[in-house]
């Protein structure tokens, strides 16, 4: 699917950890099936570089995509204020929840990801409906919808849950009239149980670029 937003990162270490594991070089990282559920933070995000300097409305943005959820597209958004270069956002120590597996226990086979850091030309209340909005469009409910029935994850359940997140992405992007000078920094990402333990064996992960760093981490709980 065209994305209207590049990326600016990309991890996605299933991909080679799946070759590898496959010649038999590493052994696959799997989840115990004693976990419960994952989670997944943002712990900080530093803000190095904005375009409008005095203005600083920053918005960050996640869409985490898992086809086991009752919401199987989960979104957050976040809205900052007269933010200045080379600051940290007023996070907090406990991060900010940006996916949670809500399936009595069901560990999702595959995760994709967005992390969106955009600088606000529209009036932050505008934005803060945001997610309402998202919710609210026919083809992210088909898309929800379609999730819902995944059954089985072999190639063509994964492509639907990447180009769900991907859709998603889209709708925010033509909601908030978002474009390449607006974006500060967007992570692609994804994990596969099958390969990667879901990301929860890399610990506090860090991606950026000259604008933007981002640490995430993804926990079972």
């Amino acid at each position: 699917m065209a994305t209207l937003l590049q990326p600016d990162a990309v991890f996605e270490p299933s991909a080679v950890l799946g070759q590898q594991a496959l010649l038999g070089n590493i052994s696959r990282a799997v989840l115990p099936i004693t976990t419960k559920a994952v989670r997944m933070s943002l712990k900080s995000v530093f803000i190095n570089r904005i375009r409008e300097l005095g203005k600083g409305e920053i918005q960050v943005i996640s869409v985490v995509t898992d086809g086991v959820s009752t919401e199987p597209i989960q979104l957050c958004s976040e809205v900052y204020q007269k933010v200045k270069r080379r600051t940290a956002l007023p996070i907090g120590p406990g991060g900010i929840t940006l996916y949670r597996t809500q399936a009595d226990g069901k560990i999702p086979p595959f995760l994709d990801y967005r992390i969106l850091v955009i600088e606000l030309d529209e009036d932050t209340r505008q934005a803060g409906d945001l997610l309402d909005q998202v919710r609210q469009d026919s083809q992210f409910q088909s898309f929800r919808d379609s999730l819902l029935q995944v059954t089985t994850f072999t190639a063509p359940q994964i492509s639907l849950i990447a180009a769900a997140t991907d859709f998603t992405l889209n709708i925010i992007a033509k909601l908030l009239k978002a474009n390449k000078d607006d974006q500060l920094f967007l992570l692609r990402g994804s994990f596969d149980n099958a390969f990667d333990d879901l990301g929860v064996g890399f610990g506090e992960m860090s991606q950026g670029n000259s604008n933007v760093t981002v640490k995430y981490q993804v926990e079972a709980v």
